[in-house]
């Protein structure tokens, strides 16, 4: 049996993080034992202790508390010396870093045998500015692995160390045929003659979804003959420290009765089916995975040009700039105006995002660890001992 650590900052819900968790929750366990160490905790530990493995917590202060002080970096130097402990303690076999730069000094003084740092996108490429111990390093993109192999010598990195697997969801859970769509409109209180444009994001400053709200303001202001007065706006999430501002903004834009704010909710497909558009305005992305869960939903995508999002978007929905917000405008226009374009692009979506299939990123990366321990899969797979049933 592979002892995995899954070391990170805080687990906390975001990309990264249910990532990290759909990874846990499938690992073939006749061949893996996952264990979790994060330094903060945050509110998706519940499900991973519902998995009943080993975890591992180093800090009292949750990832929702933005504060940071002297405590804080004295816990988290501490930490270090924890985790080496920790590791050699359960004699970890391999280690997943996610962007926690202590990780790769504990798991070399613990003798783990193999690290393998995964690159959450471009923002997160440097974090682990020196690469060299990394047996493997995981990209979610091949735009996010050239960025890496253009700082090589800087990240002392090279491209036999660098691999590509991309992020996968669960179709199974994000299938359209399954819920209601009438319903879920209903029950987020629009009607059958609004058109929704919708974001499901972390409510904090690099989401920037200030651009989301004033599309929707320029879209009311300069299309109004045109019916966008059933133009609504649905922004659903956690609070990363904007929701406020953003309720402000959308107040002093004069649309604070066409947006609609939700908390997080784990009924992400019912607030997709209630959509007919989904919209991306961040700064700076990776691939992320609300984009593949409206991709699988068969929603038409608007998108900032930024991160991995132009190898995800192909022929199903329109890239636009970060800081002009007519563009957005213009391309919700399109969608709502011409019914037909819509029902093409959802088809492409759906499509496009059947390839991103959960199942297959877990088997990619357990052959990863079995690689970068220097074992072969097959073999693995013929001596793990049977499941009882």
């Amino acid at each position: 049996m592979i002892r995995v650590a899954f070391i990170c900052d805080g687990f906390e819900i975001g990309g990264q993080e249910l990532g990290c968790l759909a990874l846990m929750q499938r690992l073939d366990r006749t061949q893996f034992v996952p264990y979790l160490y994060t330094f903060r905790p945050g509110s998706l530990l519940k499900d991973a202790a519902a998995l009943g493995i080993p975890i591992m917590i180093g800090h009292d202060k949750p990832v929702s508390d933005r504060s940071w002080n002297v405590a804080d970096e004295t816990a988290r130097k501490e930490y270090r010396e924890h985790l080496e402990a920790a590791l050699r303690a359960d004699r970890i076999d391999a280690c997943l870093v996610y962007a926690w730069p202590d990780a790769i000094a504990a798991a070399r003084h613990a003798n783990v045998r193999a690290i393998i740092e995964r690159v959450d996108g471009i923002s997160l490429a440097t974090r682990l500015p020196d690469k060299s111990a990394c047996d493997r390093v995981i990209c979610e993109a091949n735009t996010i692995r050239d960025m890496i192999l253009a700082q090589r010598r800087l990240l002392k990195c090279d491209a036999r160390q660098i691999i590509v697997i991309r992020n996968g969801i669960d179709l199974a859970r994000f299938d359209p045929g399954r819920y209601e769509r009438d319903q879920c409109r209903a029950a987020l209180g629009f009607g059958p003659q609004d058109f929704v444009v919708g974001a499901i994001s972390r409510l904090a400053p690099e989401k920037n979804l200030e651009l989301l709200l004033r599309a929707i303001a320029f879209l009311a202001c300069n299309y109004s003959e045109s019916g966008v007065r059933q133009v609504r706006a649905m922004i659903a999430g956690p609070d990363g420290g904007s929701r406020m501002r953003l309720e402000t903004e959308a107040a002093r834009l004069g649309i604070a009765d066409r947006v609609k704010f939700l908390q997080a909710t784990s009924e992400v497909p019912e607030l997709l089916s209630a959509l007919d558009v989904f919209a991306l305005t961040s700064f700076y992305e990776g691939a992320p995975f609300a984009l593949l869960e409206a991709m699988a939903m068969g929603l038409p995508i608007v998108a900032t040009q930024v991160g991995a999002i132009s190898e995800m978007i192909d022929g199903n929905g329109f890239l636009v700039s970060v800081l002009h917000p007519e563009d957005a405008a213009s391309a919700f226009y399109q969608l709502q105006s011409n019914i037909p374009l819509r029902r093409d692009l959802a088809a492409r979506s759906r499509d496009l995002g059947k390839r991103y299939d959960v199942n297959r990123m877990v088997r990619e990366y357990e052959a990863v660890l079995h690689s970068a321990l220097g074992e072969n899969p097959a073999e693995a797979r013929a001596e793990a001992p049977e499941q009882k049933p």
